[in-house]
């Protein structure tokens, strides 16, 4: 059987996960406010400030911020003896998050990364190019989506929806049993 941590472990590592957490929403808020000053500038020396601006949020607090909520949040499942199986909604949170990060990692991040090397060689001119106004409009509505996910992540740990309750105790015992294996194979 596992054992639990130390109350105040517990704490600090949820003050860790609430702070990565409010970081990571944060951070796409503020992308966000940045994508429509972006929209409405007339300098291409403003525009490229927008756009590093937009690429330094995401290098220096996004993803930081989601690598250190995602290794909090399944430190809390062990250390709270809750295990990613025990409850639906902790695997529906963790695929999600997944999702979120991969999407960021492969998709939003290299459009909002390419935006920024787009305006550092051509400035204003990129206006007059088609795949600058595509990349904008992808990043833009990718960040509001991945933003509306974030925040319903934070819901889904505020209400824990229970969820269909026949399905859970069902599969409960074959999805606690796989991860007592893995765990008492790590041992």
């Amino acid at each position: 059987m596992l054992q639990q941590a130390h109350p105040m472990t517990r704490q600090i590592l949820k003050c860790i996960h609430l702070t990565a957490v409010c970081t990571w929403i944060g951070g796409g808020l503020a992308v966000l406010v940045l994508l429509d000053n972006d929209r409405l500038t007339r300098n291409g020396d403003e525009l490229f400030a927008f756009n590093h601006a937009i690429r330094s949020i995401d290098d220096c607090l996004i993803k930081p911020a989601a690598v250190i909520s995602s290794a909090s949040g399944l430190f809390l499942c062990f250390l709270i003896n809750w295990r990613l199986a025990r409850h639906r909604w902790i695997v529906g949170k963790g695929i999600l998050t997944l999702g979120a990060i991969l999407f960021g990692a492969f998709y939003l991040g290299p459009w909002l990364q390419e935006l920024s090397d787009m305006t550092a060689a051509n400035r204003l001119a990129v206006f007059d190019d088609g795949n600058y106004a595509r990349t904008y409009q992808f990043g833009t509505i990718s960040s509001i989506v991945q933003t509306l996910l974030l925040v319903s992540l934070v819901l889904i740990s505020i209400f824990k929806p229970s969820f269909d309750q026949k399905w859970h105790l069902a599969h409960r015992k074959t999805w606690d049993s796989c991860f007592a294996f893995i765990s008492r194979a790590k041992s």
